[in-house]
C-alpha cells in the first residue's frame, strides 16, 4: 500500500473534493504529514496512520482511487506538455482523444492513470508525433 500511498490519498481527495487540511483532519495527523504523504515524501507512515487511512478509503474502490489520483498528478506534473502526453497515449495505446475530451474530468484522469507506462516515456513518444 505505501508505495501507491500518494495516488489513494491524492485520489480520495480529489473524489471526495476535500481539502489537504480536511483529510488531515479527518485522520487526525498534522497538516505537514498529510501533505508529505501525499506527495510522496514521507515514506513510512506509523501502522496507526496506515489503518486509519484504511478506514477513510475503505468504502470506495481503491484501485480507482490510485487511478485518479495518479491521473491528477500526471496532469499536474506535466504542465503545459500534457498536450504532448495525450499524443503519446494516442500513438502508444490508440486512445481516442474525442471520447477522452468528452469523458468527465474525474473519469478522464482515471484513465489517464490507469495507462501503465511511465508518464516520461508517453510524454517523448507524443513529442515526436
Amino acid at each position: 500500500m505505501e508505495e501507491d500511498l500518494k495516488y489513494l490519498l491524492s485520489g480520495y481527495r480529489k473524489y471526495t473534493k476535500t481539502t489537504q487540511r480536511e483529510v488531515a483532519q479527518m485522520l487526525d495527523i498534522p497538516l505537514f504529514i498529510y501533505t508529505a504523504l501525499e506527495t510522496g515524501a514521507f515514506k513510512q507512515p506509523s501502522e496507526h496512520t496506515l489503518a486509519k487511512i484504511k478506514g477513510l478509503t475503505t468504502e470506495f474502490d481503491e484501485e480507482n482511487l490510485k487511478h485518479i489520483g495518479r491521473g491528477y498528478m500526471i496532469k499536474d506534473e506535466l504542465g503545459p506538455d500534457f498536450k504532448y502526453f495525450l499524443r503519446g497515449l494516442k500513438k502508444e495505446k490508440g486512445l481516442d482523444l474525442q471520447e477522452l475530451d468528452k469523458m468527465p474530468t474525474e473519469e478522464c484522469l482515471r484513465t489517464i492513470g490507469s495507462v501503465d507506462m511511465d508518464e516520461f516515456d508517453v510524454l517523448e513518444i507524443g513529442r515526436t508525433v
